[in-house]
């Protein structure tokens, strides 16, 4: 789903083949986390990306996410951390075919396996709302390669600050990788915003 997009109710009920009730259950999850919008008279839609929202998102995942790791730093076991290596040279060899889908696949997987193990529900659902709807903004650097190399070197910091039960350690290399991605973010963002006002400009000189 693209950001904006209209969702109507028959016509996803047709694509997906099932009945409108379960769809419009979904989309009223849906919008309990933010990532779709119900406008009363006139249908759904998916809600648009855009600089506030993204800034927000990070302001409430960062405080979450720093809580996790300390939880799993103390808690980091052998089990774990194989999972968790193993995530990443997964992600390495999605990257290296061009396989951008497994890498962000893998990408959620390292985040949310080393939040699972701070064995703290509560902390993890309240995570796992606001990660849903940073990850539609994640897309728009998956294929920067600088990007993608800075963020696994972050990664490996992370897990190895788990991995030597050093909790002080492992929350400011996961506070430094989550400050840097949403200044990336924010920066591509700005750049996507200037070529659209370029393109609508040179579409319409005479």
């Amino acid at each position: 789903m693209k950001s904006g997009q209209s969702l109507s109710l028959k016509g996803l009920s047709d694509s997906l083949g099932m009945s409108a009730m379960p769809i419009r259950e979904a989309l009223r999850q849906l919008e309990g986390i933010g990532v779709v919008e119900i406008i009363p008279h006139r249908g759904a839609r998916v809600r648009p990306l855009s600089l506030d929202d993204l800034v927000d998102t990070y302001d409430a995942r960062i405080p979450l996410e720093r809580a996790l790791i300390r939880r799993t730093a103390a808690r980091m076991d052998d089990a774990t951390s194989a999972r968790v290596r193993g995530v990443l040279d997964r992600q390495a060899e999605a990257l290296a075919t061009g396989n951008f889908a497994a890498a962000r696949s893998a990408h959620e997987d390292f985040h949310l396996t080393l939040y699972r193990a701070a064995e703290s529900p509560w902390l993890f659902r309240l995570c796992k709302q606001v990660w849903l709807n940073s990850e539609r903004y994640q897309a728009l650097t998956m294929t920067e390669y600088a990007h993608v190399h800075e963020r696994r070197l972050e990664h490996q910091a992370i897990l190895d600050a788990c991995q030597t039960h050093q909790p002080d350690k492992a929350e400011k290399a996961l506070e430094r990788h989550l400050t840097r991605t949403v200044t990336f973010l924010s920066s591509a963002m700005a750049n996507e915003h200037e070529e659209v006002e370029h393109r609508t400009l040179t579409s319409r000189a005479p």
